[in-house]
């Protein structure tokens, strides 16, 4: 059993493994200035685009807070964002919007090259191939509709974040799978999505009144700042979709980012110790993992709700692949057993190896580095205290002299 102490210096080692799992604010600013430079390409006057008045806004764990970088210095980071019009031309189809994107990103030189293949929802340009500033990630570009007045309710849904309604911030996307795709051409009868509403309800479920607030309405902005303190649950996030990363390197078949953040976010009891948070969480994500039955198959199948959207199952992809399923629990008991293992060590140097197996050996030493080095700067104040089973961390139970060596190798 822990020790309060203890799990305050655990919970300082995962802020900190956090902080450099995150994106870097150099890859951040990047990130941003390229998807403004789409937007104002997509968005200028010579574009069929241009009277929908287009703007480019984040979504997914770039809005999250939650991004991480990829185990590998060759995968990219994924960047995806919405290209939101007000309203449309009343004869376009979904198809039509789609391939009038396209089209336009193919008029520009720089992002002809980048496009991939067309994507079921997004268009994809794929920055590393081909960017002169060594970019290192992949952007995906979701074309959406919103209604006349939209930018104004997200903006004060944002700025009042205990409102709860978020079915106004819904917007309709095109999806070539849909049945109507090439023939529907009243929006309101389009597939809706909320990544915002969800960004919202997220957020809300991670703000502790005792943390400095992560600023949603800041994130949501065209050009917004980064932001390096994160709350908690963002930490959480970060720090299973990791553990996940290298359980699972190149496997398509891995738990998708949407069903760990969700179910985190379920579990999630405000905790600011984020060692505590993050065992209640793992204990307890099984918990909001509905058991139905398809009485016209016969069949009992899991759903993970969407909590901006009822009728969605964020695990409809269990049904037709149950390895998808099986490799969700499997790692989620891994997870359990990892994390409980290195809870279990004494020590910095056994406690750093231990974690190195499971979020890799380069990220850990970087985290120890950096706590030490803040460590060593307290200990030449004379203020730095520790605990004898971990020597780790800038509290703590015994008052230390000044020293050239920093942890304890039991």
């Amino acid at each position: 059993m822990l020790t309060t102490q203890q799990k305050q210096q655990f919970s300082e080692i995962l802020d900190e493994l956090g902080q450099t799992l995150d994106i870097s604010e150099t890859e951040f600013n990047a990130a941003v200035s390229s998807y403004n430079a789409v937007g104002n390409w997509l968005s200028n006057e010579n574009s069929a685009l241009a009277p929908y008045k287009p703007e480019i806004l984040p979504q997914g764990s770039f809005l999250l807070g939650t991004a991480i970088k990829p185990i590998s210095d060759k995968d990219d980071i994924d960047i995806d964002i919405v290209c939101k019009l007000t309203g449309k031309n009343p004869n376009w189809t979904q198809a039509n919007l789609k391939k009038i994107v396209g089209d336009r990103l193919k008029e520009n030189d720089t992002y002809k090259q980048m496009l991939d293949e067309e994507g079921r929802r997004c268009w994809t340009l794929e920055y590393r191939k081909y960017s002169q500033k060594n970019d290192q990630y992949h952007m995906d570009v979701l074309p959406a509709i919103i209604a006349s007045g939209y930018s104004v309710l997200l903006e004060k849904a944002f700025s009042n974040m205990q409102e709860t309604n978020v079915d106004s911030l819904a917007i309709r996307i095109t999806d070539n799978l849909e049945k109507n795709y090439s023939y529907e051409t009243n929006q309101d009868n389009w597939l809706k999505s909320n990544p915002f509403g969800y960004a919202k309800w997220f957020i809300n479920q991670a703000t502790v009144s005792t943390v400095k607030m992560f600023s949603l309405n800041e994130a949501v902005k065209p050009v917004p700042k980064y932001q390096s303190n994160k709350l908690p649950l963002q930490r959480v996030v970060q720090i299973l979709k990791r553990h996940r990363d290298m359980m699972f390197d190149g496997d398509s078949e891995k738990p998708i980012s949407i069903i760990i953040t969700t179910l985190a976010a379920k579990a999630y009891k405000k905790q600011t110790n984020i060692l505590d948070a993050l065992i209640d969480v793992i204990n307890e994500m099984h918990i909001h993992i509905e058991e139905r039955y398809d009485a016209t198959k016969g069949v009992y199948y899991k759903f993970i709700g969407n909590p901006v959207n009822s009728a969605e199952n964020f695990a409809d992809k269990w049904r037709e692949n149950p390895n998808k399923q099986k490799k969700f629990y499997s790692w989620l008991e891994t997870v359990k057993k990892d994390l409980k293992e290195a809870t279990e060590q004494t020590g910095s140097h056994k406690i750093m190896e231990r974690l190195s197996t499971s979020f890799g050996d380069r990220e850990v030493k970087k985290a120890f580095s950096n706590i030490g080095d803040r460590a060593r700067l307290l200990t030449e104040q004379g203020k730095n205290r520790f605990d004898t089973a971990l020597g780790l961390t800038s509290m703590g139970a015994s008052t230390i002299k000044p020293h050239n060596f920093y942890g304890s190798e039991d």
